[in-house]
């Protein structure tokens, strides 16, 4: 099931409905971005790879959905095949249209809020490759 359908189903507002178990996974995202605010890096999830099969439908209704990455002392940047420093990170973080981010879920009360006040998935970034 696609997340079209997904949406079909269900209110389109609404945030997507995910079972526990998906917060105990790291999986990866493909995103846009737009800048990060701080800790924060707003997201638009395109794509939900490395999910065991048990979760692919769930993972589908992230695909087209907004949310949250939240950024960590211990989280790694990566860009061009190589490692940046913090400070070169948080700047090529903030100048990046597309990214690869290895992320954790967290459980749903944990979950940040967009512009309009809506709740949104969010999760903590373990790596970022920068592709673009």
């Amino acid at each position: 099931m696609g997340a079209e359908e997904a949406r079909a189903a269900g209110d389109v507002d609404a945030p997507p409905k995910l079972s526990s178990r998906f917060s105990t996974r790291t999986f990866s995202l493909d995103v846009s971005l737009d800048g990060s605010d701080g800790s924060r890096l707003p997201i638009s999830i395109e794509e939900v790879c490395d999910v065991p099969k048990s979760l692919r439908k769930q993972a589908a209704v992230l695909a087209g959905n907004d949310g949250i990455a939240l950024l960590t002392t211990r989280t790694g940047v990566w860009q061009g095949g190589r490692r940046l420093a913090a400070a070169d990170g948080t700047t090529a973080v903030d100048g990046a249209d597309t990214a690869t981010l290895r992320v954790r879920l967290l459980p749903r009360p944990s979950w940040g809020e967009d512009e309009d006040g809506g709740k949104v998935p969010t999760f903590v970034a373990r790596r970022i490759v920068i592709t673009d």
